[in-house]
């Protein structure tokens, strides 16, 4: 964590530094200020975006506080300052500084530059303050964070499809501030207003017995429907309750539903209408995939707290790894759905997700869980998903290249072959159908696997 806070850091630092030479190379007979001017607010959504996925709540470190006669006013000040100590607050004064003291206060003058700097240091502030207050508000309503999800989607999809140009919006704004420095009042008066709402939030929730769902009931989460399936389906219900009721599984979940956008980046227009199918192919098999590969990584070792009992339980290894290959399917069938819309952009994303379909529940499958029988590392569900390499090991390194090589390696060759691209999307799906048709060999050959490092993995398991 600390190594890569040191990198970014000194990225920021470089850029802020030499952005002064990179504006006039990358952008040519264009005036730097408005260039820059126009990819500020840019900053800022991606900022409040990495803010929400690894900004960390210091809710804890009021803890030991709460039982000493000190006032709560007291509490909440010291909870805000300590929160602002920021890795996130850093980097836009290594960013944007540089540039505006040279640029813009030669250009404009020392009224301009403050300007400019009050703005850029308040908008930071207004994202840090805001987000701590949503974060805190997921806390109490689920809603908070799908709503969160869906208008961030939304602005970045109105952008990428032209609906509305937030670069236009950034260079229009940031202009009119180089003239009219008093314009930055506006986020001044935003962060203070995010401030305050923070703050009395605090103020009717420093309790920690209040800091979570107020409406909480003891309740089972029973999947009936699963029943049905016996052994098979108590072993997926089991493991839906440990995806849902602990951090790390579940922030990978999440992070699913938000890599499904990464299709509008993988599937470029160019690519679509160069035929350049190899590249649609990987974005295919990570959009449809995506479950697979995250949570197939650690596929033992989200159960490594209870692993023992697992195993001394009166339970079929191949039951069991049957259950994973049945929950993996399930979910990549889903993906597939919700990732239809891509069809939108181009008919033939609906045939080349087809195809990664089949790589990915015939294929990928066996790959993950061959690779788990190899990873005897411990995890901590309880952790959060983001910088979080517990349980780490080679076999996860190793399985990430597979994710590239295994279906270029199957493409490639029977489009040689064909001649025809279409021929290697077509052979793809077919290996991957033919894998899906052998899977009960599979689980067989598998549980074998399995069975010669059962004892390794529960020696590693219990080494926390």
């Amino acid at each position: 964590m600390g190594f890569v806070i040191v990198y970014l850091l000194a990225v920021a630092i470089g850029v802020g530094f030499y952005l002064k030479e990179l504006i006039p190379k990358n952008f040519p007979g264009q005036d730097p200020v408005k260039v820059f001017c126009g990819w500020v607010l840019y900053y800022f959504f991606f900022d409040i975006v990495l803010r929400f996925m690894w900004q960390d709540l210091p809710t804890l470190s009021i803890q030991p506080y709460l039982v000493q006669n000190i006032r709560r006013r007291q509490l909440i000040r010291f909870l805000n300052v300590r929160s602002l100590f920021s890795f996130f607050n850093l980097l836009p004064v290594f960013l944007f500084v540089p540039f505006t003291v040279w640029r813009i206060g030669q250009e404009y003058g020392a009224g301009a530059m403050t300007g400019f700097l009050v703005c850029i240091f308040f908008l930071t502030g207004f994202n840090h303050f805001m987000i701590l207050y949503i974060k805190r508000k997921t806390i109490l309503n689920n809603w908070w964070l799908v709503s969160f999800c869906i208008v961030i989607s939304i602005c970045g999809l109105a952008d990428y499809f032209g609906f509305f140009s937030l670069r236009a919006v950034s260079s229009a704004a940031f202009t009119r501030l180089l003239f009219f420095p008093w314009l930055a009042l506006v986020p001044v008066g935003m962060a203070a207003a995010a401030f305050i709402n923070n703050y009395y939030f605090l103020y009717r929730n420093l309790f920690l017995e209040d800091i979570v769902r107020k409406d909480t009931r003891k309740e089972g989460a029973e999947y009936a429907f699963l029943n049905r399936f016996g052994a098979i389906g108590e072993l997926i219900a089991l493991e839906l309750k440990l995806i849902l009721r602990n951090k790390r599984p579940r922030s990978l979940l999440m992070l699913c539903g938000v890599f499904l956008f990464y299709g509008l980046i993988l599937y470029k227009p160019q690519y679509i209408a160069s035929g350049s199918y190899g590249f649609l192919i990987f974005g295919g098999v990570f959009v449809t995939g995506l479950f697979i590969s995250n949570y197939g990584q650690f596929l033992f070792a989200w159960q490594s707290s209870h692993f023992d009992g697992l195993m001394a339980s009166h339970l079929s290894v191949r039951t069991y790894i049957k259950s994973k290959f049945v929950l993996f399917t399930a979910v990549c069938t889903i993906l597939l759905l919700l990732s239809s819309f891509y069809g939108l952009l181009s008919w033939k994303l609906i045939f080349i997700q087809l195809a990664a379909y089949f790589y990915n529940i015939g294929i990928n499958t066996v790959i993950v869980v061959y690779f788990a029988t190899r990873s005897y590392k411990a995890i901590d569900i309880g952790k959060k998903a983001a910088f979080n390499y517990q349980g780490t090991g080679a076999a996860q390194w190793i399985y990430s290249l597979f994710i590239f090589l295994i279906p270029m390696a199957i493409y490639l060759p029977v489009k040689l072959i064909s001649g025809y691209s279409w021929g290697g999307i077509v052979g793809l799906g077919i290996a991957g159908l033919i894998s899906f048709l052998l899977q009960d060999w599979w689980v067989d050959w598998l549980t074998r696997e399995f069975n010669k490092r059962k004892y390794s993995i529960l020696e590693g398991f219990r080494q926390k």
